[in-house]
């Protein structure tokens, strides 16, 4: 995004197959200008396209990806199961203990007014 004033511009990301395609150098003349022009009109593809020519071995990208899918379903599984289980206890006392504090600012406020 070179401007500030496109900040909502749909970009279209590019596909698993299209990267990996890139990289391997499994592309026609026609479309290598396309990709070219998509991986240059967004950041994230150029990262993408970064970090996936990083890897020596192109064949072990599609093996790493699958594996880091499966780590970050079961880290939000995780985070999930956590989230349930972190419920409020004692939700009455905390109901109780606000109200008698309530009560006891509303006749703190009538003793300090009528008193005069």
């Amino acid at each position: 995004m070179k401007s500030w004033k496109n900040i909502f511009k749909q970009e279209e990301p590019l596909s698993d197959d299209e990267l990996l395609n890139y990289l391997k150098n499994e592309v026609n003349a026609a479309d290598i200008h396309v990709l070219e022009e998509k991986i240059a009109s967004s950041d994230f593809n150029m990262d993408a396209l970064e970090g996936l020519s990083a890897f020596k071995d192109k064949s072990q990208i599609i093996s790493t990806t699958q594996l880091l899918n499966k780590q970050l379903k079961k880290q939000i599984s995780k985070s999930k199961s956590k989230r349930k289980n972190r419920k409020i206890e004692n939700q009455q006392w905390i109901v109780v203990v606000t109200l008698s504090i309530l009560l006891l600012i509303i006749l703190g406020y009538f003793l300090i007014h009528y008193s005069r």
